[in-house]
């Protein structure tokens, strides 16, 4: 079935300019390949004697298939084409593109082998025709894989093929007002399911029923009771959802073109209903659930209660959950590493997001990523700092990049690392920690000065991604009240941010203090190692 589809798609890829503007890029060369023949341009004649010769070369073809078609070639087509001129066929052809069926596909795995990014992965020096059969290659790949949902859950791709043009909400034909591909994805699904899309009745129904256990219900009626508006946003949704609570990411690409699929995770998981006969937000937003589930601990520790008696551990972990700025002070085995970790795997499980953890040790930090691993029953923790090897380094950031971490440990001198900020930047960040926050001070970064570069890296990264800034959080067992001032006044001035102080004071009930007096002779004594006996507890 899939290479009977392939005869009658015309596979595509452009080579343009490098930078700019999509619309102000120059097309340097031009790769087809249809029915087992190849088209090539490098320039041997005028661009616009070349698109009229590409139409001829596809005019028998009913789709056009690409990678990035709908998102960069055809538009750098149709703005290199001649207004004045004959109409380019070749624009109104139906799309099949493989980067928007990538992550329908393969939710589970945000790139696939041959995807990186919003390009594929070239297997030598790049070739436009050679790219074009690599994109037939991840269709047949995709192929495969819809026709094996298609067999175990056919009403998904009808669902699909409805989100993709094949079905109205109203207020106009589906195709054109939503995926701008013409229909050409809604024709497959059908093609493959052997079913045409859905209509929005059924679409709701369909929602209705798979996303129930995933999902917040009462969310969920009422996000699907409005128009089904930015539909592909639902799909990417939907094949999202089936794999959350794994280590899946939204692709870069999704949020950025439909901002409108964050929008729904973020309504449909991460915010509590209040009925207390949801199930889902009984256990999904039931913190002591959490802390059993990813730690198991009973209960959190009871540090010093807060205003309505509860604990100040608790408490910390609502607040960051909330995504509210904060400064804790908590005494040194308080449990302060437990008021940012569950956090950050509670967000990884709900949305794939990352937490990063900027700390001064990196010693601590693989005691903390082994014994958060161990804790936790799974490898979601992992750390960058100068101990490891390039392998062990690449290993990290490919993790990373996958969505496999939910936090990251970082040393402040990676935040100048390229390779670090490539790969964080695919990722949605759900918040910033600072642990031991004092070295932020003053006197802190008088010895590690890229801890002042840390909170431009937050600022800017939020800005390539297109993103409001992150929560942050700052924790540390020892601050006076000026290193506190001087936390509060720096992400003030930097990030516009308010820290609220929360202090769970500095006792430390497992430490036991006596002093003794003692005459000049008997201080002598305790110097004699045969003669000194030790404290039952000690610094």
């Amino acid at each position: 079935m899939v290479q009977q589809f392939l005869e009658r798609c015309l596979c595509l890829d452009l080579e343009t300019s490098f930078g700019g503007h999509r619309l102000a890029q120059r097309i340097l060369r031009i790769g087809a390949v249809f029915r087992g023949y190849s088209f090539t341009w490098e320039g041997e004649t005028t661009l616009p004697e070349a698109l009229r010769a590409l139409d001829r070369f596809g005019a028998k073809a009913d789709y056009v298939l690409g990678h990035n078609l709908l998102g960069h070639d055809l538009l750098v087509l149709d703005g290199a084409r001649d207004p004045a001129g004959a109409p380019f066929a070749l624009l109104s052809k139906p799309v099949i593109d493989t980067l928007v069926l990538s992550p329908l596909a393969f939710p589970e795995i945000p790139y696939h082998g041959l995807v990186k990014g919003y390009k594929l992965v070239h297997e030598g020096r790049s070739d436009p025709v050679a790219d074009a059969k690599l994109a037939a290659r991840l269709f047949e790949d995709e192929w495969r894989t819809f026709a094996a949902l298609a067999a175990r859950e056919p009403a998904r791709l009808g669902f699909y093929g409805f989100c993709f043009g094949g079905g109205d909400d109203g207020g106009g034909a589906g195709a054109s007002r939503h995926a701008g591909d013409r229909g050409g994805l809604a024709a497959l699904f059908s093609a493959i399911s052997g079913v045409p899309p859905v209509d929005a009745a059924a679409a709701r129904a369909y929602l209705a029923a798979s996303l129930t256990q995933r999902v917040c219900p009462r969310a969920l009626v009422a996000a699907a009771g409005e128009p089904l508006a930015a539909l592909p946003a639902w799909a990417f949704a939907v094949a999202w959802l089936h794999v959350a609570g794994g280590g899946s990411v939204l692709p870069r690409w999704v949020r950025e073109r439909h901002p409108r699929t964050v929008e729904l995770l973020d309504a449909l998981r991460c915010r509590p209903c209040g009925d207390t006969a949801c199930s889902y937000c009984r256990t999904g937003h039931d913190l002591e659930a959490l802390l059993r589930r990813f730690f198991g601990f009973a209960d959190f520790r009871p540090l010093r209660a807060v205003t309505d008696g509860g604990s100040l551990q608790r408490e910390l972990v609502r607040l960051a959950l909330d995504d509210r700025p904060l400064l804790a002070m908590l005494p040194t085995g308080g449990g302060k590493s437990l008021c940012y970790q569950l956090p950050a795997l509670v967000r990884h499980h709900r949305r794939g997001l990352l937490t990063i953890v900027v700390s001064p040790l990196q010693a601590l930090m693989q005691d903390q990523v082994e014994h958060l691993n161990r804790s936790a029953g799974f490898d979601r923790a992992a750390a960058l700092n100068g101990l490891l090897t390039p392998p062990e380094r690449g290993a990290v950031l490919e993790r990373v990049r996958l969505g496999e971490v939910a936090i990251l440990y970082v040393s402040p001198e990676q935040l100048r690392n390229r390779s670090f900020l490539e790969a964080v930047e695919q990722r949605e960040i759900g918040g910033w920690v600072f642990d031991e926050a004092h070295c932020l001070s003053k006197w802190g970064h008088d010895f590690r000065p890229d801890y002042l570069y840390a909170s431009r890296f937050i600022r800017e990264l939020a800005t390539r991604q297109g993103r409001p800034r992150p929560a942050v959080a700052c924790f540390t067992a020892t601050a006076k009240l000026d290193v506190i001032a001087d936390l509060q006044q720096h992400f003030k001035a930097e990030l516009g941010i308010d820290l609220t102080l929360y202090a769970g004071g500095h006792a430390r009930p497992n430490l036991d203090y006596e002093v003794i007096p003692v005459t000049r002779a008997e201080k002598a004594g305790l110097t004699d190692a045969d003669s000194y006996t030790p404290l039952t507890s000690s610094l």
